[in-house]
């Protein structure tokens, strides 16, 4: 084998080692789920959604939604505990649903200034 070959060889089998670890993000997704079970995942991810959307009393619009295996993991923020276990409420009725991570945060409530009203307006002075 000349020196030629050797380098086209040795190239060649760089390449093809090379392109074998380009893969997007949804081809290793895809690896990890069937074709089924994601869309089973978007399906449960739409109805959680329109669940949150859908309720009488709060609407959520603070909440992300998201979906993996059958796992959905909610996200963002309420302003009461109990709107944080009925958005978990709502999310573990959906068919398909396996299991609920509740990751929604309360929001905090601005501290009272020293008049007992709160700043919202950010002014240092009194107009």
């Amino acid at each position: 084998m000349n020196m030629r070959q050797l380098v086209c060889t040795v190239t060649g089998i760089l390449a093809i080692a090379g392109l074998n670890g380009c893969k997007t993000e949804n081809e290793h997704r895809s690896a990890e789920l069937s074709n089924g079970r994601m869309i089973d995942d978007k399906h449960v991810n739409e109805q959680v959604r329109e669940g949150l959307k859908m309720d009488p009393v709060y609407k959520f619009n603070d909440v992300n939604v998201s979906t993996f295996g059958g796992l959905v993991q909610l996200s963002g923020f309420v302003s009461t505990e109990a709107e944080k276990e009925k958005a978990q409420g709502i999310a573990q009725n959906v068919r398909g649903v396996l299991r609920v991570e509740n990751g929604i945060a309360i929001k905090p409530t601005p501290p009272p200034s020293a008049t007992g009203h709160t700043n919202t307006d950010n002014r240092i002075y009194s107009q």
